[in-house]
């Protein structure tokens, strides 16, 4: 298949859509509809499994045998995927050991200091994410397999890499809902710092719906948050109300164990610059054009118009760790 140039899209923000994808259809002309934000977790065979809740699924993570394990080649840090197995339920998950940390490192040239890759940022970036009310993050445990510590993340059954997709020069069928689910991604990887999102850790599933794994590289001891902050123009009003209500105390105990309180106290200040510019985003052009509501479908009597790109530039995999010296 013959690749696209670059897709760019104008859209506005006036009445703004959802943010996870549903079967995907087009209700009228002009219109997308409202996503239906519940998942349906699939097992090793593609059916769904038979979980209600999504402690049901965590307990599954952790209780679950390992009957057999492959080393995936894909990125940096070789990670297994395990199929797991519990009272007759099988699913296949992802179990993250890399544990690197080192005073001072190079990442594509650039000198990271404190640079710590650890398989406990995994979980800690789940939390985060359920505190905020974000869905695009497997579910993720700590545990144990054959006496080595990690985290176990269940597998997206069906998805393909961003990569892939440019790749096959397709574009979301739906520009809308895919560009709102980038937005949150860009907010969250902000939020917890999150340096080495690339287009091999951006999942696909059928449904267009887009999930953000492979958050070892997060929470950075910095209290910046780069250019990320001129690419943020929406968010969804959920996110944002429970952004502005995380509290030291709340992420203090959700990471205890994860993330030490000098790296939770500066995502509060990165938290912090978020919401200051958001709040500045909405005194200026209005909530309407800022906020949206998840469950509301996108409207075509759109105003206030802004440019963004489908494909912008991101690396397709993640950075070699250099040599300092």
């Amino acid at each position: 298949m013959q690749k696209r140039p670059l897709a760019r899209v104008f859209l506005a923000a006036l009445f703004l859509p959802a943010l996870f994808l549903p079967a995907a259809d087009v209700a009228a002309a002009g219109q997308e509809t409202a996503p239906n934000s519940e998942r349906h977790w699939l097992g090793s065979d593609g059916q769904p499994l038979p979980f209600e809740t999504e402690e049901q699924v965590l307990d599954f993570l952790r209780e679950a045998r390992a009957v057999s394990q492959k080393e995936l080649t894909s990125g940096s840090n070789r990670p297994l995927k395990v199929l797991l197995e519990h009272d007759g339920v099988q699913a296949n998950a992802i179990f993250r050991i890399v544990d690197v940390k080192r005073k001072r490192a190079k990442l594509d040239g650039k000198l990271v200091v404190d640079f710590h890759d650890s398989y406990v940022y995994e979980c800690a970036a789940y939390e985060v994410s359920r505190l905020l009310g974000i869905d695009n993050v497997p579910p993720c445990v700590n545990r144990r397999v054959q006496l080595t510590e990690g985290t176990m993340q269940l597998w997206v059954e069906g998805a393909r890499t961003e990569k892939d997709r440019r790749d096959a020069g397709e574009s979301p069928p739906q520009p809308l809902q895919w560009l709102r689910q980038k937005q949150t991604m860009i907010l969250f990887d902000a939020l917890i710092s999150n340096f080495d999102r690339n287009q091999g850790n951006m999942l696909i599933d059928p449904q267009w719906g887009l999930w953000f794994i492979d958050h070892t590289r997060s929470f950075k001891k910095s209290a910046a948050v780069d250019s990320r902050l001129e690419r943020i123009i929406w968010c969804e009003r959920g996110v944002w109300e429970k952004l502005q209500a995380l509290e030291k105390k709340q992420l203090s105990q959700q990471l205890r164990s994860r993330v030490s309180p000098v790296r939770v106290n500066l995502m509060l200040k990165r938290r912090d610059k978020l919401v200051a510019h958001l709040r500045d985003r909405i005194g200026e052009m209005g909530e309407g054009a800022v906020l949206f509501d998840a469950s509301q479908p996108a409207d075509s009597a759109l105003a206030g118009m802004s440019e963004l790109a489908l494909d912008d530039e991101m690396p397709e995999t993640s950075s070699m760790l250099e040599d300092p010296r």
